[in-house]
């Protein structure tokens, strides 16, 4: 399908991959993410704030900015990713991907897949071997360039950068079966290395978040940022005002005029005039409706970042219920399970491109085997009562020996724990 694209939309032009990255569509997503980034790194349009002139010098206004988008991003992160997610399914299959995603480093991979999917919308892995074992790439937002038909069908990819010292650019151009490597070292497009691909084109995920085109992801930054944006503004408003009108405020007399000047910085000055008065100008700030507009932007926060108001020091609570966490983290759990269904998708891709080069080493599955994934949020919880549940359901045998420590709250690893007890001399059936 891919060469059908290249045929129609570019006429079968070698170096079609060059116009592809310059479509439209390409550089108004990429321009995003690169703004994002900025804006994660702490470039915010506080900064762009005029200076002034005040009392014959020039003021440094207040350009104070607020990281709290990236604290949002990294407790949606934890929260979903935080604790390692489980596999589960057949023991065959479960015992060789586990393999798998300890050698191949896939729990970090995880998590910066989901900090990409917050933080930029999309995210991009490729499988592959290295080193005679299965790992992957996450490939960069901006350098990632997913080539979908008319038809919606995801066709092609490339992996695209230009390098800030040499200025020379980089293609990597991946089909079901091969990828291959140009530069235009030299002013020339060359390709420089073609390989035999095994496991497809890089999987895309994405957020769900894009009600505009279901291929591509959006960033939660996109709706939090105009909320920020007007605390900042606010924020360093308020602070101008206390400085320049409380702090520092203009003095004036009436009557005598007085002769010098008195240091801004001094205090307890004392000043005798014979005829008339010295006043300061001091405004009064309408603190009640400062706060009013302070607490409404704070509430919508706290709604469209899906962030319990816990997490910004807004409530004090302690003693609750199983319940009523549940109920505290609602809006939270909303969002993450429309991201696990996401994530799962993608999940899904990289277990068949796993079992594509695992067969290649010679370990093949059934048919009946089978692999799904169990995701472990990272919400407190009321342990004493979730254990208290489970004992009860393995005592009167509605569970087995497995799954109640797959569902405890005090244990990570299934198999390590059953071989512990093994070896302790406990009689353990996994298929129980």
């Amino acid at each position: 399908m891919l060469n059908k694209y290249i045929s129609e939309v570019y006429d079968n032009n070698p170096f079609w991959f060059a116009e592809e990255v310059q479509q439209a569509h390409h550089i108004s997503r990429v321009s995003k993410v690169l703004d994002n980034k900025t804006y994660l790194n702490g470039r915010h349009k506080i900064l762009e704030k005029e200076d002034m002139q005040y009392k014959e010098k020039e003021l440094k206004t207040a350009k104070t900015i607020l990281q709290t988008a990236k604290s949002i991003i990294k407790f949606h992160n934890s929260y979903i990713m935080g604790k390692r997610i489980s596999i589960i399914g057949s023991d065959d299959m479960i015992k060789h991907y586990n393999n798998v995603f300890r050698h191949g480093n896939f729990n970090l991979t995880n998590y910066k897949i989901v900090d990409f999917l917050n933080c930029y919308g999309d995210c991009y892995e490729y499988v592959y071997y290295l080193n005679g074992k299965i790992t992957s790439k996450l490939i960069e937002s901006d350098c990632g360039y997913p080539i979908y038909n008319d038809e919606g069908d995801y066709i092609g990819f490339i992996e695209h950068w230009t390098d800030a010292i040499s200025n020379i650019s980089y293609y990597y151009i991946y089909s079901e079966t091969k990828v291959d490597k140009y530069t235009n070292e030299g002013g020339n497009y060359i390709l420089e290395e073609s390989k035999i691909n095994l496991t497809g084109l890089p999987i895309h995920y994405i957020n769900g978040e894009n009600k505009e085109n279901e291929n591509f992801g959006r960033s939660i930054l996109e709706d939090i940022r105009p909320i920020l944006d007007r605390l900042e503004y606010l924020i360093n408003k308020m602070d101008d005002a206390i400085t320049v009108l409380s702090l520092n405020p203009l003095a004036y007399t009436t009557g005598q005029r007085i002769e010098g000047t008195v240091s801004a910085d001094a205090i307890g000055y004392v000043i005798n005039l014979d005829d008339g008065e010295f006043k300061y100008a001091v405004a009064n700030l309408d603190s009640a409706s400062i706060k009013l507009l302070y607490d409404a932007l704070i509430q919508q926060l706290q709604m469209v970042a899906s962030v319990p108001s816990i997490a910004f020091g807004q409530t004090n609570f302690s003693n609750v219920s199983e319940v009523s966490l549940r109920l505290i983290f609602s809006n939270l759990d909303n969002h993450a399970r429309q991201l696990e269904v996401y994530l799962r998708n993608g999940f899904n891709d990289r277990f068949e491109k796993i079992e594509v080069l695992l067969n290649k080493k010679g370990i093949k599955f059934s048919d009946d085997d089978y692999l799904d994934i169990q995701f472990n949020y990272n919400r407190p919880v009321d342990s004493s009562e979730i254990l208290e549940q489970l004992s009860k359901q393995y005592s009167d045998g509605a569970i087995s020996k497995r799954t109640y420590i797959e569902k405890s709250p005090l244990t990570d690893n299934v198999d390590v724990e059953l071989d512990r007890i093994a070896e302790e001399g406990r009689t353990v059936n996994t298929g129980e």
